[in-house]
C-alpha cells in the first residue's frame, strides 16, 4: 500500500475569494469587449447588431451565436482551466490550485462537476462559499460535494512520511542507519 501523500497548506477563505472576483472580472472584460467589438462592427455595417431594426428579430444565426457565446464562455473558462492546470488566472495569480482531496490533478469531468457546484453555493445564497471560512480543510460546498481541495502553490508540499519496513504498530522505529543504537 502506497503511503498517504500530504498536502501543502490549504488556501485560506480570503484568497480564494479575491482569486473569484479576478475571474469575474476577466469574464466581464471578456464579455463587454465582445459586446463593443459587435457594437462598432454593427455601427460600421460590418454585420447586423443585437436585435437592431427590422431585419433581426428573435432567432436570428447572429443572436444565436452571441447568446451561446454569453453562455459557454464561462462554462470553457472554468472548466478548461480546472480540467488542465488545476488553477483559473485568478488562482493562478494568488498562486493557489485545485486538486482531488487525495492531491492528484482534476480531470475535465470533475472540473466540470465542481463547475457546476458553484449553483449549489448560490442556490445556498453564496453560504456555500462562506463554508470555506469555517472549515477545518477550507473547503466550500462545491469541495465536498466534488471531494477537491484548493491548496496554495508557494509552499512546497511536505514530504511524505514513510514507515521504516521493520516498524511494527505500537513500536518505536528503529535508528537510522550509521548511528550507534542505545544499549
Amino acid at each position: 500500500m502506497e503511503p498517504p501523500t500530504e498536502l501543502p497548506p490549504y488556501a485560506g477563505f480570503w484568497s480564494r475569494a479575491a482569486a473569484r472576483v479576478i475571474d469575474l472580472v476577466i469574464i466581464i472584460a471578456t464579455f463587454n469587449v465582445i459586446y463593443l467589438v459587435d457594437r462598432f462592427g454593427t455601427g460600421a455595417g460590418l454585420w447586423t447588431g443585437i436585435g437592431e431594426g427590422d431585419a433581426v428579430v428573435g432567432f436570428s444565426p447572429a443572436n444565436v451565436m452571441r447568446g451561446m457565446f454569453f453562455l459557454f464562455f464561462p462554462v470553457f473558462y472554468y472548466v478548461y482551466l480546472h480540467g488542465a492546470y488545476g488553477q483559473t488566472f485568478g488562482k493562478m495569480a494568488l498562486r493557489i490550485k485545485v486538486v482531488n482531496d487525495d492531491g492528484t490533478p482534476l480531470d475535465y469531468r470533475k472540473a466540470f462537476l465542481r463547475w457546476l457546484g458553484y449553483f449549489l453555493c448560490d442556490l445556498t445564497f453564496d453560504i456555500g462559499y462562506l463554508w470555506a471560512a469555517f472549515d477545518g480543510r477550507k473547503q466550500g460546498l462545491h469541495d465536498k460535494v466534488c471531494r477537491t481541495v484548493v491548496v496554495r502553490t508557494d509552499v512546497p508540499s511536505p514530504a511524505p512520511r514513510q514507515m521504516a519496513k521493520d516498524a511494527l504498530p505500537g513500536r518505536p522505529e528503529p535508528p537510522p542507519p550509521g548511528t550507534p543504537a542505545a544499549t
